[in-house]
């Protein structure tokens, strides 16, 4: 809560940074508490100081999951509180029940404060920080830089606030005290955008393109165009462009528009195009490299990109510790895997295409065969390459440590140690899958490779996919398709006739909305977009209102039959498109305005 932030004394800032990489900038360098007039009397202190403001970056990536932590130390990338995922403990009170199963807003009252909390005790470190910088040691050129990083990283946690809660309170360059009364009131949804583009079009002149080595993760210039980019793509979106599902005209206008604005696409789809210009950035593209048993290579770029530290994909990375921590987080047991953060559900599954880039049909698991290559009797074959990179289905080829080679993961039913479980049960799939992007295949937790990776908090096939939903938006569906079709490219896709890679020359505004939302879902998915594209597109009862799906593969002989099954029941309702502010936070300061339904 608000309240418990003003406490952090001016005196004390812990700089300790979670699996950040050796030789990074943000190596832990001290792991004392700090007093303000040590820190800034030296220039390694001070930019320990500016390295621990970096800590909340990859806020929306995961947490470790248990079966009694409290619900803050679960709630993180909400890929299992939406249609891609759920949870190893869907039946846990603290888990994605929370939210996908009708007891979100009770939760909210007492313990649910940390995604409040945490950003505004950043913001106030951050504040600390431009506050006494000028007494540093640092020089003057170097002073400008590291501001226009602290005020980037400012700006993105108010991003992740207005994800959250919409219009939020916005204190500037002010250090509140406890003493002081809660006064401070939420901005208005403009208000908080105009904000966030000023901060960044002011900061970014005066931001490197690029850095290398230890360096690298720090804050660029196509970081604050990037950043810019999703802020506007979002104050486009249905949700936010007089959507809001609130009433009165005070909470309206705090938590979206007051009334649509159709030009608000166009200004989205400059920001976008802003980035595109800089010609930085490139997606990570190798269609050759054989990996995964995959002898064609197809998809290698993709599958690549995650477990690379530095790429020319990466517009905001955050580098992790050289190791095996994901793989343990996701890797099925025979892998050495034992957190299963969460499991892929079939209605992700069913999202990819076939090789030929074109959807499978809507009755895939009755039908034999179809025109567009997919076939139901063995429907892992002949798919999009991404979904071999993002998922681990029966049959998949993964590095196993006691034969220091590829073989098969087993997910069907009774097989050994990685087969489907019961819904009741935490001790492998609940789905028929196990997540693998951001996995290496050798990156066994029990022997295989350590892996050396940065987290994509931003890359540039989001920014591709903002300018493709904008640029449709504004009338242009070719340019639309166009762009999407380098993500299709990148992906190992075949080109087909006319090398469209299935994706039609041109189509209706709505056709092609509902391809940029599937392709937005493929490529993006498990890195912290989904559940709220939901809610931004304002698609939440029709998406997450739903049983979620998995596969239950029987096999007999030689033979596999296939049956889709419930996993999950989810719930929605419209307040949900926004989360409560914390209730000791409006005790303490009855003039923030609640959210609507709460």
């Amino acid at each position: 809560m608000m309240k418990k932030f003003y406490l952090i004394g001016l005196a004390i800032v812990a700089v300790t940074i979670v699996s950040c990489r050796k030789g990074s900038f943000l190596d832990n360098k001290s792991t004392a508490s700090l007093n303000k007039s040590i820190t800034f009397a030296d220039s390694a202190n001070t930019m320990d100081f500016l390295a621990g403001l970096y800590i909340d970056i990859a806020y929306s990536f995961p947490s470790r999951p248990t079966a009694t932590a409290t619900i803050a130390n679960n709630l993180a990338d909400f890929s299992d509180m939406c249609d891609e995922g759920t949870g190893r403990y869907p039946a846990a009170g603290n888990f994605d029940k929370v939210v996908t199963q009708g007891t979100f807003a009770s939760i909210f009252a007492g313990t649910l404060t940390q995604h409040y909390s945490d950003f505004y005790a950043d913001i106030r470190n951050i504040n600390i920080f431009l506050q006494n910088v000028d007494s540093s040691p640092l020089s003057a050129a170097k002073k400008t830089r590291v501001k226009g990083e602290a005020r980037f990283l400012r700006a993105l946690y108010y991003s992740y606030l207005m994800r959250y809660f919409g219009g939020i309170p916005l204190v500037g360059d002010k250090v509140f005290d406890i003493a002081e009364p809660g006064t401070v009131i939420r901005g208005t949804y403009d208000e908080c955008v105009k904000y966030l583009v000023g901060e960044l079009d002011a900061i970014s002149p005066n931001m490197p393109l690029s850095y290398t080595g230890l360096d690298y993760g720090r804050i660029t210039k196509g970081a604050c165009l990037a950043l810019k980019s999703r802020i506007l793509l979002y104050a486009a979106s249905p949700l936010y462009n007089g959507g809001s599902t609130a009433s009165g005209t005070a909470l309206i206008a705090t938590t979206a528009y007051p009334s649509a604005d159709p030009n608000r696409w166009e200004t989205a789809r400059l920001a976008a195009k802003a980035v595109m210009d800089l010609g930085v950035y490139s997606l990570n593209t190798n269609n050759t490299t054989a990996w995964g048993g995959n002898s064609a290579g197809l998809g290698y770029g993709f599958y690549k990109l995650f477990i690379t530290r530095e790429n020319a994909e990466f517009i905001l990375p955050r580098p992790q510790v050289t190791g095996k921590a994901v793989e343990a987080y996701f890797n099925p047991k025979s892998r050495g895997g034992a957190d299963f953060y969460y499991y892929p559900t079939q209605e992700l599954v069913d999202k990819f295409p076939t090789i030929k880039g074109l959807p499978i049909t809507s009755d895939v698991y009755n039908a034999t065969t179809n025109p567009t290559g997919y076939n139901a009797a063995n429907p892992y074959a002949n798919r999009d390459p991404r979904m071999s990179a993002t998922i681990v289905y029966n049959g998949s080829l993964m590095f196993l440590n006691s034969t220091k080679a590829l073989a098969e993961v087993n997910t069907y039913v009774g097989a050994a140690n990685d087969g489907i479980v019961a819904v009741s049960s935490n001790t492998a799939t609940i789905t028929g899958y196990y997540v693998r992007k951001m996995c290496d295949e050798n990156g066994v937790v029990t022997g295989g490779n350590n892996v050396d990776r940065s987290l994509p908090v931003i890359r540039y096939a989001e920014i591709l996919l903002n300018y493709a939903e904008a640029t449709n938006e504004t009338g242009n569906q070719v340019e639309a398709l166009n762009t999407l079709r380098l993500l299709r490219v990148r992906a190992g896709i075949t080109p087909g006739a006319g090398n469209l890679y299935g994706i039609p020359a041109t189509d209706t505004k709505d056709n092609v909305r509902a391809l940029i939302m599937n392709e937005r879902g493929i490529e993006l998915a498990f890195e912290g977009h989904r559940f709220f594209d939901i809610r931004r597109w304002k698609i939440g009862p029709q998406i997450d209102g739903m049983m979620t799906h998995g596969m239950q593969i029987t096999k007999t002989g030689s033979t596999y039959t296939y049956a889709r099954i419930n996993v999950t029941p989810r719930y929605f309702k419209d307040i949900y498109y926004y989360f409560p502010i914390p209730t000791d936070d409006v005790t303490f300061n009855p003039q923030l305005l609640q959210n609507p339904g709460y």
